[in-house]
């Protein structure tokens, strides 16, 4: 037998393996999770809370406390978590919605249509050709027309045109119905023509839309049989996006023409009414210059024209609780945006200290006060490369998207924040750099040359970060002065 002496003496091998196992039992001992700092030493503007899950508020407060939220390398202000929807679509008393579905339209003139062998031409016996023809017609989805006659009315009525397969919608008598708004959807992009210009169209499609003046939503929803779990919850949908239950619906397997009127009411009024508008929104479709009414506050704008993308009011026990996004274009390119909330509380007791003002890792920022339920007052400027994950910018995402404009990988942003104890604002106000030629890869925040630790490195960034700084500080002066 050979002692341990022996093999340490004679084994070079043994040796190295008793050394490596002594460091491995040491580094666990020292790395292990019982050494973990505990969560109450952990830094909370960098912590991470998913939406819906964010500490209780204390007495006093209607929030969490606003932090810097990591999300997949970038963080982003909790002050724009909170969580919003598309406002319910307000229409005139009375206001019906007719609601039509197919799974698909029917061939013009009554035509069947062809199964994909009798398309393939040529030799049917060659293997090689009729596998090159099935990939080309087999599981084609041909876009059909489905032709919609809408009576005269004097009742204000939606309508909603559902199917599964791609269908162009074909409207007779849009002009004397009194549409209030149109709502197409299916699993498989929808379209229509015969519209007023003005008229709002969305389209909830699983696949993308043709239609060029729709507004594309989130989701999609079909059906064409009333007594199916997908018509239940195709009306469970429209009674969401518009507030009404269908007073008339019709369905088939395939058609090529349907018939709309309205309930006998239409002959009680002969004045049409109005589209209507929600009282509190002074902000979508609307052009600004030098500023914009946010609730109770005039926000002040930067040079140019500005255009109200979307505004939502979101719940509040406290008070008011406003949140809108603005916009400037050069040559149909996204150049800026603003996202703004505006809070007023009635109780007096202020808002819980705004973390995101003491983040480190910026370009700049100054922080004048950050008192609990006092006064507050900062700015800082950064990159975010991933602006489109929070509820309200994905909400403006969307809106875009529908508008045909595409979304940068990449923003600057200079965020101003402001507050007491009746009220608080916070504005960002994001540049994009492509509009000045300057491209930026699609990379993690950490890892991104606009981040403050590379940017120096790429002339180009370090300028347009610069120009942002020196306005950033001028503006903070502005923004402090803005008033309820």
């Amino acid at each position: 037998m050979i002692s341990e002496e022996g093999l340490w003496a004679r084994s070079a091998a043994w040796r190295w393996t008793l050394v490596i196992t002594c460091l491995a039992t040491a580094m666990a001992i020292l790395l292990g999770p019982w050494n973990a700092p505990s969560k109450s030493s952990a830094k909370s503007s960098a912590s991470y809370k998913p939406l819906g899950e964010a500490a209780a508020p204390t007495s006093g407060q209607s929030s969490p406390v606003p932090a810097a939220t990591a999300r997949n390398g970038v963080w982003h202000d909790e002050t724009f978590d909170v969580v919003v929807s598309p406002p319910l679509a307000r229409f005139p008393p009375g206001t019906e919605l007719h609601v039509i579905g197919v799974y698909e339209g029917a061939s013009a003139n009554g035509e069947q249509e062809q199964p994909w062998w009798a398309k393939c031409v040529g030799d049917r016996s060659n293997s090689s050709a009729m596998l090159a023809c099935h990939q080309k017609y087999a599981g084609q989805h041909t876009q059909k027309t489905v032709t919609v006659t809408l009576a005269r009315s004097s009742v204000p009525n939606v309508v909603a045109l559902m199917a599964y397969e791609p269908v162009k919608w074909k409207i007779i008598g849009a002009e004397a119905a009194n549409l209030q708004k149109v709502i197409l959807a299916g699993y498989h992009g929808q379209d229509v023509e015969g519209l007023p210009i003005d008229l709002p169209v969305d389209v909830y499609s699983g696949n993308s839309s043709p239609c060029q003046t729709c507004s594309r939503q989130a989701g999609y929803f079909y059906a064409y049989k009333n007594d199916t779990s997908e018509y239940t919850q195709a009306v469970e949908k429209l009674r969401v996006i518009t507030g009404l239950s269908p007073a008339s619906f019709q369905g088939a397997y395939r058609s090529d023409r349907f018939f709309i009127n309205s309930s006998p009411q239409t002959a009680q009024s002969s004045k049409p009414a109005g589209k209507v508008k929600s009282p509190t929104d002074s902000i979508t479709g609307q052009v600004f210059i030098d500023e914009a009414a946010i609730g109770n506050t005039n926000l002040p704008l930067p040079e140019g024209s500005w255009q109200g993308l979307l505004y939502v009011q979101a719940p509040s026990n406290r008070g008011s609780d406003d949140l809108a996004v603005l916009i400037r274009l050069e040559q149909d390119q996204l150049a800026e945006m603003i996202v703004v909330r505006a809070q007023f509380v009635s109780d007096g007791q202020g808002f819980s200290r705004h973390l995101a003002c003491e983040a480190k890792e910026i370009h700049a920022g100054d922080v004048e006060s950050n008192e609990a339920s006092g006064s507050q007052a900062c700015y800082w400027v950064n990159h975010d490369t991933d602006p489109w994950i929070q509820p309200i910018f994905a909400l403006a995402a969307n809106r875009l998207v529908a508008r045909g404009i595409a979304l940068p990988a990449l923003l600057v942003n200079a965020a101003f924040h402001k507050a007491d104890k009746h009220s608080a604002l916070t504005a960002q106000y994001f540049a994009n750099p492509e509009v000045k030629g300057i491209i930026s890869p699609k990379t993690h925040w950490d890892a991104s040359p606009w981040h403050p630790n590379h940017v120096k490195q790429f002339p180009d960034k370090a300028a347009f970060i610069q120009d942002r700084v020196q306005w950033a500080s001028s503006w903070f002066q502005i923004f402090k002065a803005t008033r309820p």
